[in-house]
């Protein structure tokens, strides 16, 4: 009896989360947080009695801060293509993120 015939459609392989690491993902995760710091400031200048949009720009820039800082940290830890100079730009990027949104949230005082 001969052995049985392979699924003739397409087999479906899960990604690895490594390859969720590329550079054009990393970027374009860092500008969506980067964007979301400057959208933060953005509210905060052109709204000064408003409760509501304060508490918005606050979100948008912790909310920026986190997404750009974790994107980075993961891409600089977790990449298997980058070199020790581009992990180390990364986490200076992330750390760099993160004091731009305490000086941000500073300003909201």
């Amino acid at each position: 009896m001969p052995p049985p015939q392979p699924y003739p459609g397409m087999y479906y392989q899960p990604m690895a989360p490594e390859h969720w690491l590329s550079r054009r993902n990393v970027w374009t995760v860092n500008a969506l947080g980067l964007v979301m710091i400057w959208l933060g400031m953005l509210f905060r200048l052109l709204s000064t009695a408003d409760t509501t949009v304060l508490a918005a720009a606050r979100f948008f820039v912790i909310s920026g801060a986190l997404v750009g800082a974790l994107a980075s940290t993961a891409g600089a830890l977790g990449s298997k293509k980058t070199t020790d100079m581009q992990n180390l730009g990364l986490l200076v990027w992330a750390g760099f993120l993160i004091s731009l949104a305490g000086f941000v949230l500073a300003g909201f005082v």
